[in-house]
């Protein structure tokens, strides 16, 4: 059995990047977490105008997880726009790895276009150095443009766990309608990522990830 840690910056994050691959770690057997590493409300950036309530994303972020079956769920005490790279933040997550004995972790990447996506895995690195399997998922598929391309080099066949995937997206229905306004519709998004790298992966879904570490045995 592998304990399986995954962490976002924020709510949703987990489920867009990797949900069918906890969902296929859980029908292994396999014990997963769930960590949040904001537990404040969401603000948009420039206007200060309030997007979403502390209640209300750690509601959706319990429902979501508890859809993806994960056995724990951590929310760390960062701000929203504001996730740190440093001592608190690495000290934090390094304490859910001891406390969980994880093996395996799913995290952002380096180039995402988010700054908290970047702090999030900057704090990863540093806070996983004795784990022996760490990858990364892709951010959401919205219009978000980076230097560099994600080197993908590992895919997962999510083509069973795909519908259960969507489902645990959608309990995040803020971040849904704030998407639609924008013009995005998530759910074809994901739909339309998943069936690509299912294309390369030669299977009808897949998630794919850029592997940090991989150690077996």
């Amino acid at each position: 059995m592998k304990n399986v840690l995954a962490i976002g910056a924020h709510p949703d994050d987990i489920e867009f990047g990797c949900g069918g691959t906890l969902l296929n770690h859980k029908s292994k057997g396999d014990f997963v977490v769930y960590v949040c590493m904001t537990s404040t409300e969401s603000v948009d950036g420039t206007t200060g105008k309030l997007l979403r309530s502390k209640e209300q994303n750690q509601q959706e972020t319990i429902q979501a997880a508890q859809t993806l079956l994960c056995d724990e769920i951590e929310f760390l005490p960062f701000q929203d726009l504001h996730v740190p790279f440093s001592f608190e933040s690495v000290s934090a997550l390094e304490k859910i790895i001891k406390k969980y004995n994880i093996d395996t972790i799913y995290t952002h990447w380096a180039g995402d276009a988010n700054q908290d996506h970047i702090s999030t895995f900057k704090t990863t690195m540093a806070a996983s150095r004795y784990v022996p399997n760490v990858f990364c998922y892709e951010q959401i598929p919205v219009p978000r443009m980076s230097e560099n391309q994600m080197d993908i080099n590992y895919y997962v066949d999510v083509t069973d766990t795909f519908d259960k995937k969507i489902e645990a997206s959608l309990c995040h229905k803020s971040q849904i309608v704030k998407y639609k306004a924008h013009g995005f519709d998530v759910e074809q998004n994901l739909k339309v990522l998943a069936q690509f790298r299912g294309i390369q992966a030669s299977c009808q879904y897949a998630e794919a990830f850029k592997v940090i570490k991989q150690v077996t045995k």
